[in-house]
């Protein structure tokens, strides 16, 4: 009796959980209808593509992402077609996954309630940061994966989960190095302090943790070696971020307002998590909501160092989503631990709502938004003559730049696709390459200020484009700045100059400018 009424809460709950994930599916649908991203998404997408073809990330193409999301995308595209439409499935249930283990990791610390409550929250804010095909998503998810096993090692003791544990954690670093490092430091971190406060009585987990992590890395490295690519990734992922991209891609925090109000509600919430969370820990009484909060404020803390850097919102995600978990964690152990009674219970409780509810403003307002500009939950065919992007409505300007290009160049020819001005901008218009279906004919398809903005790199590019014979070129004005050295000309301007006298003018397509190659004589 006992073990079929087991068995029959086991379905219960596998069925609750794939429900969840259809939801959540459901719900991300309009993703299919969110505006291309010519810079972030296009890079993602023709990055892929390049990996697809045989190139490898670094050495062949610069890139400052980890190789994890160009690897997965292209064996998408190798099973179900190169299109924006399968990078964005893969994108909607990478979502609807990491609300999935949300919903886990609550439950495990909280209650069945609560998970719905940081669930529906989680659900808010992913559909307000758009951005497809965003790697921090599936790093993010394989974090909160890497944490459910640490949490399941807290309630059971058993090694197997920290090693599954360490491999999830590896699989995050493969697709965002730093917020992968950030939580790999925290899970050691609270598993060294569970040893020394004597929680766990051997040294066991630790160094299962780090040995293991670092066995699961390195078939990774093995690869990247034997390509002869370590070189370039220590260059293009460590030294290029650190020495360049934080002071051309730095955005200042934002003022106190209604709209920045998150910027500043998550990180107390996880100030507030790490000391309850030490209050558990003195008082020797639940371990596993103790350290398992300790755990995930960590992170969350952590993850602040990529927000002090580049204050947005799509940098803000990752401590917004670990702020819901603790937040939603809090709601349970705040109460016990502080021995409030029922009227200061409810009061935590109006509390919370009035909060986040002033946080949860924008998001909202912004999904309205996405919905209203887009065709919301209709996916229908809009662009019969262009496979890769079928269901989606594109600028017509870029769309007859890319069709020019289909129309005046062959399919193995190499294009270049760069801005009006290469010694001042902010981004490119990667996509083109993806859209176009053509090849790129420098290692920069992604230019980013500081790096090719100097002599080396457009010297290099000059010398690219000569070799690979390069037939046309596109230059879109990007002249947007930031608060950040982009803003500043480093006046470089010998691509410009490259560009100026050895191809013409041949039409223009709203801030798209396409060049072909000036006839000789």
């Amino acid at each position: 009796m006992w073990q079929e009424k087991k068995i029959a809460d086991m379905k219960k709950n596998i069925l609750l959980l794939i429900l969840i994930f259809i939801v959540a599916a459901i719900y991300y649908l309009p993703i299919l209808n969110i505006g291309l991203g010519p810079y972030d998404e296009g890079l993602i997408l023709f990055g892929a593509e390049r990996v697809l073809k045989g190139q490898i990330p670094y050495k062949d193409f610069s890139s400052a992402y980890p190789p994890g999301q160009y690897y997965t995308i292209a064996a998408l595209f190798n099973i179900f077609g190169t299109s924006v439409t399968t990078e964005r499935i893969y994108d909607i249930a990478v979502r609807a996954l990491l609300s999935l283990f949300i919903f886990l990791i609550i439950r495990l610390l909280a209650s069945n309630k609560l998970a719905f409550v940081g669930w529906t929250m989680s659900l808010v804010w992913m559909g307000h940061s758009s951005y497809p095909g965003y790697p921090v998503y599936p790093s993010v998810l394989f974090i909160y994966i890497s944490v459910y096993f640490l949490l399941l090692h807290m309630k059971h003791n058993t090694i197997y989960y920290v090693a599954l544990s360490a491999v999830a954690i590896v699989l995050a670093i493969l697709f965002r190095h730093d917020l992968g490092g950030y939580a790999a430091i925290a899970m050691a971190v609270v598993l060294f302090v569970m040893r020394i406060t004597g929680v766990r009585k051997s040294w066991t987990p630790f160094i299962s943790f780090i040995v293991i992590g670092m066995i699961s890395a390195l078939p990774v490295i093995i690869y990247f070696f034997l390509n002869s690519a370590l070189k370039f990734i220590i260059n293009d992922m460590i030294l290029m971020p650190l020495n360049v991209l934080t002071e051309y891609a730095q955005l200042p925090y934002p003022s106190l307002s209604i709209y920045a109000f998150s910027f500043y509600l998550f990180p107390v919430v996880l100030l507030i998590s790490v000391i309850i969370s030490l209050v558990l820990m003195k008082r020797k009484t639940d371990h596993m909501v103790a350290y398992g909060g300790l755990l995930i404020s960590l992170i969350g803390l952590l993850f602040m160092f990529q927000v002090s850097v580049r204050s947005d919102i799509p940098h803000l995600l990752p401590v917004a989503l670990t702020g819901i978990v603790s937040a939603s964690i809090l709601l349970c152990s705040l109460p016990e631990t502080l021995s409030l009674n029922t009227w200061q219970k409810r009061g935590v409780y109006v509390m919370f709502i009035i909060v986040f509810s002033v946080a949860f403003i924008r998001p909202i307002s912004t999904i309205e938004l996405i919905l209203k500009r887009t065709k919301g939950y209709i996916v229908s065919t809009v662009n019969a003559d262009m496979d890769r992007i079928r269901y989606l409505i594109i600028d017509s300007n870029l769309k007859e730049t890319v069709t020019f290009i289909k129309n005046n160049t062959l399919e193995n020819e190499y294009i270049y696709v760069g801005v009006k001005n290469h010694d001042q901008f902010r981004f490119n218009d990667p996509v083109i390459y993806f859209l176009a279906e053509r090849n790129c004919a420098t290692k920069y398809h992604e230019l980013d200020a500081g790096v090719t903005t100097t002599v080396e790199a457009q010297s290099e590019m000059i010398n690219e484009l000569r070799n690979n014979d390069t037939p046309l070129v596109v230059l879109a004005v990007r002249d947007r700045y930031e608060p950040n050295l982009s803003k500043i000309d480093s006046n470089v301007n010998l691509l410009d100059n490259y560009i100026g006298s050895n191809y013409e003018l041949k039409k223009t397509y709203g801030i798209y400018e396409i060049w072909m190659k000036a006839r000789q004589g």
